[in-house]
């Protein structure tokens, strides 16, 4: 394990793990068999080498998985998206990527291609030889973000080979682990650090596949699985933090967390919770795993996300002459390649990723500080919103919220609160008060509004166009 497979596909192929959806359980060489279907499927539909294919994750885990197996085995490009995609969101994913096919578990109104069970079932055609390269694009990996506009980024197989075995051997991962994800496959980090990982190490890979408010069913699913590593973002500890007693966390040993760091509040129940600290992970759509927080000291873990990965570098271009913080930039050999646009990837300037978060580096562990897309003039003074929202997060009866972006005909851009009204205990005029106790004047939000269902991504983050923010 401690040394990166050529390709993924032969990372698959050596592995003597298993990976568990539906509560059905699949050897990896049961996945490789699958795959090799699938990629005779893909050749009798002109599929090969540096071809990209779009791959919806609405129905069967098993089916999807092996697809994007068989892509590695014919050379192609898999985008895996999620169920809820809307037609036009991914209309523009394919013209980005410029695939050539399209497949989803069940045709629609807006589908009439082939789908995963139509590939599967080409086994009666003569598969072809593996052809993938450790050079060749393994993943086109699309993110929708925040404002609903998709991003791809390609990685090679080299690369994401690369950060999978560092991540592994930070966490010293065993045949004798138990790995845990509620999210889809959808969500790159399901991959790329649950599922491809727990396989490098020959372990057993149980993936939820829950999204949205079907997260709360993660409690049942731990008390099956009994993990020994749980992987989430910051929604998904805030469910897994609110029922006490749940059990299934006696064997836990590494509670994974990407996107953002959690919330102090949230750091703490999770703590009492699960009976470990949960870990903060630095990640990119552009970069893959950039950090692992293995401290032992609760402050560091609350307070930063700790050390690169081996083979991953960082270096902080301060905004101002003397500054300590300043703009995150990702080097190494594990990040992505290039943002492809109409088909045609685009590399890096430099190799390097330059990214919109801010952050320093003290004794080679990072800490963020906010993102340069975050901060808002309100009257004239820069309102950095994920500084608001850790201040807010300690709210009591807040329960869950969002910050979103208003106009107000005076002041022009100006915080506005989102607040869910299931887990909403606090009145708006006490979550204004509290606000005021802990903000600025002009970082308090100008509203509160409670709503049935703050609109979020996979992963939990906020769809602003969905919000109200345009």
């Amino acid at each position: 394990m401690t040394l990166p497979a050529e390709t993924l596909l032969e990372l698959v192929r050596a592995s003597r793990g298993f990976v568990v959806m539906g509560g059905q359980q699949y050897r990896a060489t049961d996945l490789v068999s699958a795959a090799r279907a699938a990629a005779a499927g893909l050749r009798a539909r002109g599929v090969g080498h540096d071809d990209g294919v779009v791959m919806v994750d609405d129905g069967d885990g098993a089916d999807l998985l092996a697809c994007v197996l068989g892509a590695w085995w014919v050379g192609a490009r898999p985008a895996v998206v999620g169920g809820a995609t809307a037609p036009e969101e991914l209309t523009s994913i394919r013209n980005q990527t410029g695939a050539a096919l399209s497949l989803r578990c069940l045709p629609t109104i807006h589908h009439d291609g082939p789908t995963y069970a139509d590939l599967l079932a080409s086994d009666a055609v003569t598969a072809p030889e593996a052809t993938c390269a450790p050079g060749d694009v393994a993943l086109d990996l699309v993110s929708s973000g925040t404002t609903g506009t998709p991003k791809c980024v390609s990685f090679a197989h080299t690369g994401l080979s690369h950060n999978v075995s560092a991540y592994a051997r930070r966490l010293g991962l065993t045949r004798h682990d138990v790995l845990y994800s509620p999210l889809p496959l959808s969500v790159a980090g399901v991959l790329g650090m649950v599922v491809l990982p727990g396989l490098l190490a020959d372990a057993i890979v149980h993936v939820g596949r829950l999204s949205g408010s079907r997260i709360a069913n993660a409690h049942r699913q731990v008390r099956l699985a009994r993990p020994t590593l749980v992987y989430g973002v910051p929604y998904t500890y805030e469910v897994l933090s609110r029922k006490a007693g749940a059990g299934g966390y006696d064997d836990l040993r590494w509670a994974i967390c990407s996107s953002a760091p959690l919330p102090a509040p949230t750091f703490d129940r999770i703590r009492r919770h699960l009976g470990v600290p949960p870990r903060n992970s630095y990640c990119l759509a552009e970069a893959g795993t950039v950090t692992l927080n293995t401290a032992t000291s609760d402050r560091t873990l609350r307070e930063t996300v700790g050390e690169p990965l081996d083979g991953v570098t960082i270096r902080v271009e301060p905004v101002s002459p003397g500054d300590a913080a300043g703009r995150i930039v990702v080097g190494g050999v594990n990040h992505g390649l290039g943002y492809r646009r109409a088909g045609r990837l685009e590399p890096f300037p430099g190799g390097e990723v330059r990214t919109s978060d801010l952050g320093s580096l003290r004794e080679g562990t990072l800490t963020l500080s906010g993102r340069a897309d975050q901060v808002i003039q309100v009257a004239g003074q820069n309102i950095d919103l994920s500084h608001v929202h850790r201040l807010v997060s300690g709210c009591p009866g807040l329960g869950d919220f969002a910050l979103t972006v208003g106009h107000h005909p005076r002041l022009g851009p100006v915080p506005i609160l989102l607040a869910e009204s299931g887990s909403l205990t606090a009145s708006p005029r006490e979550v204004i008060d509290f606000c005021r106790s802990v903000l600025r004047d002009v970082e308090v939000p100008r509203e509160v509004r409670v709503v049935d269902v703050i609109p979020r991504t996979d992963t939990g983050k906020v769809r602003l166009t969905d919000a109200g923010q345009r």
